[in-house]
């Protein structure tokens, strides 16, 4: 029987071998990562220069990734956020929408893409997705309290009130609980359920009893009550504290109107107009008070300015529903600008235009309208990027 030779790297020098085996373990290593390969570190990383307020290092760092490994959708919410302090807005939609896509339980990037849809006019899109911020994150109050101040400008009062509720819930800090409180009294009373309204107003009156905006909603209430006097004392310790509070300048108009001084009551309504030039109620009363000292030629013109606002408001509330139809179709947001132009709403006028760009840089009459409202004399649109995440905002109920 024949002996089998040696084997041959018995005679290699150890260096040799132990090459060798580093070798093979790195190659064994490379091929496990390769499988397990994630995007933790960009994460990580990318967080690092955030929190520094370094949007730009923050993207590169994350801006690599292509695949959906562990990380991935992380990773691409950062860079959303990244690009919107860049004040790209319109990409930083389009990776949220991705990151979702990947992985929908990250309430974050649902809040962020919520105030996104809810800048560019996308109302039914906006609440969808505070929506499912409320189910990820179920003990947080901002999705609800944001659903509050949405709803209302949607003039769904009733949704608006129970969401502000909802907000309250979850027992917000003391300045959001008192925006919700406020919120939804203020959607109690346009939606003429003042009694509904008094617990609220009993613990913001506890709170701050001077409080000028406290002080006019239970003017508003008392006069929903027939309470007049009340009504009247309440109003003007409002309009003591501050001369302009627009909701107690109304209720004390409707009060010296009732009551036979309609030159009073213009001197009010005047001033609430100065506030509010869209307000279609206030208009209304102030051409009744005219009417009533035979102001023909004033009155003419109050006719006109309250007919052309209350057919604005019925323009933008056609346009908010196509919008809702057709996301991705820049006209309609176009049209809602020219229409804000004309009720002299300049910053919801930008965002509407910017909002018809982001879907389409190429569209060319938003692309005019926006150079145009830049160079409009004495208009301040301030920050673009931070314009373009506040919730479009449309005129108020047509009436109190």
């Amino acid at each position: 029987m024949s002996i089998p030779p040696a084997p041959r790297f018995r005679h290699l020098p150890p260096i040799i071998v132990l090459l060798s085996l580093f070798g093979v373990l790195i190659l064994i290593g490379w091929t496990y990562y390769q499988r397990r390969r994630d995007h933790w570190d960009e994460v990580f990383r990318a967080r690092y220069h955030l929190d520094r307020g370094q949007a730009d290092l923050a993207f590169q760092a994350v801006s690599g990734i292509r695949d959906t490994q562990p990380g991935a959708a992380e990773g691409l919410t950062i860079a959303a956020r990244a690009l919107l302090m860049l004040g790209n807005v319109s990409l930083a939609r389009r990776t949220l929408e991705r990151s979702l896509d990947m992985h929908a339980d990250q309430p974050e990037a649902a809040k962020m893409l919520a105030a996104i849809y809810l800048a560019a006019g996308d109302g039914q899109r906006g609440i969808a997705m505070l929506k499912q911020a409320a189910r990820l994150a179920p003990g947080d109050f901002r999705p609800w309290f944001a659903m509050g101040k949405v709803y209302h400008d949607l003039g769904n009062l009733e949704e608006s009130a129970a969401s502000y509720a909802q907000a309250l819930s979850r027992a917000p800090p003391v300045a959001e609980a008192t925006e919700s409180r406020l919120g939804r009294v203020r959607a109690l009373l346009d939606a003429n359920q003042p009694e509904q309204a008094t617990g609220d107003l009993v613990e913001l009156s506890k709170r701050a009893p001077e409080d000028p905006d406290v002080l006019a909603l239970s003017a508003r209430r008392a006069r929903d009550l027939g309470r007049t006097d009340e009504a009247g004392e309440l109003a003007d310790r409002a309009l003591r504290s501050d001369p302009s509070n627009f909701d107690a300048l109304l209720v004390r108009a409707r009060l010296r109107f009732l009551s036979r001084q309609p030159k009073l009551a213009i001197v009010d309504l005047e001033k609430a107009l100065s506030v509010n030039t869209n307000d279609v109620a206030t208009l209304q009363l102030l051409l009744q008070s005219q009417e009533t000292l035979g102001l023909t030629h004033e009155a003419a013109q109050t006719r006109d300015r309250a007919d052309r606002a209350r057919d604005r408001v019925a323009l933008m509330d056609r346009l908010t529903k196509v919008i809702d139809q057709r996301p991705d179709d820049p006209e309609p947001r176009w049209r809602m600008g020219r229409a804000a132009i004309d009720g002299e709403m300049y910053v919801l006028a930008y965002q509407c235009f910017q909002a018809a760009l982001d879907i389409d840089p190429g569209y060319k009459p938003a692309r005019e309208a926006l150079e145009a409202l830049r160079s409009h004399r004495g208009f301040d649109y301030g920050s673009p990027s931070r314009l373009r995440l506040q919730p479009m905002r449309r005129p108020g109920p047509l009436a109190h």
